[in-house]
């Protein structure tokens, strides 16, 4: 969209909501980028969502509001799909007896822990629902970060959690995609790109896991360029400039059911 009010202020009240129900955080940018409209009109959204409930206001953005609703929706996005449980499989084929393997906060990578199958395994994570899945796996020694909670994401966030990883090293990071543009990986928020990034790297090897939903996508927060991974599983052929660029960045690309 372009030009100042474009879209009528009710919409695009509700279509940042709409946004925020899948990404939990917004930023002042992201809502000027989105919606063509100025910073001043972008805080003053921000304001009357607040006043009205419907968000909470932070420094930079908005975030969801802490209810239960929103616990909710995650419980519903963490549901299994035929999709994520594929390539959840063939990324956890690429996991070795004795790894020690850093599992990143996303419904994809949580497919990866529910069918591993190596042992033993040095297991660190952020994401309580991973946490819960490899806390009963015999033969998986599990740590967690600290961190602040996440009610939306069932993670522990923040500098704590980027400190906590500092403590440890990594032969391969499971890590999920926001989203992929021609350039590399996105995220919507700067808190999350930072987590991610300290996360690269503290990790020798790193396979990105994203279906094929994340790609043409893009967010303000740029977390790294395809030169930062090895690896990238994903449940589809990709275009061919884009099989061109990561072949040529010596990245392997495994499509769930064969290796391309």
């Amino acid at each position: 969209m372009s030009g100042e009010g474009a879209l009528p202020q009710p919409k695009r009240l509700d279509a940042i909501c709409d946004y925020l129900g899948q990404h939990y955080r917004i930023g002042i940018e992201d809502i000027c980028r989105l919606f063509g409209v100025t910073r001043d009109t972008a805080r003053r959204d921000v304001v009357r969502l607040d006043a009205d409930g419907r968000v909470l206001r932070v420094r930079g953005g908005a975030v969801l509001p802490p209810q239960g609703r929103q616990v909710r929706q995650y419980a519903e996005r963490a549901g299994a799909s035929a999709a994520k449980q594929t390539i959840g499989a063939a990324a956890a084929a690429l996991l070795r007896d004795g790894d020690r393997v850093l599992f990143d906060t996303s419904t994809t990578v949580l497919e990866v822990a529910r069918a591993l199958t190596a042992s033993p395994l040095h297991a660190v994570t952020n994401s309580i629902d991973i946490a819960e899945v490899l806390g009963g796996r015999d033969g998986v020694e599990l740590h967690l970060t600290g961190g602040r909670f996440n009610p939306w994401q069932r993670s522990l966030e923040g500098a704590q959690a980027r400190l906590g990883l500092d403590q440890f090293r990594f032969d391969k990071l499971i890590l999920g995609a926001c989203a992929i543009d021609p350039q590399g990986l996105t995220c919507p928020s700067d808190d999350e790109a930072s987590l991610k990034q300290a996360m690269l790297r503290q990790a020798s090897q790193v396979i990105v896991v994203a279906d094929a939903a994340k790609f043409g996508k893009g967010f303000l927060h740029r977390l790294c360029a395809f030169e930062a991974i090895d690896v990238l599983v994903t449940d589809r052929a990709l275009p061919a400039v884009l099989m061109e660029t990561l072949d040529g960045l010596d990245v392997e690309v495994v499509v769930a059911g064969g290796t391309l």
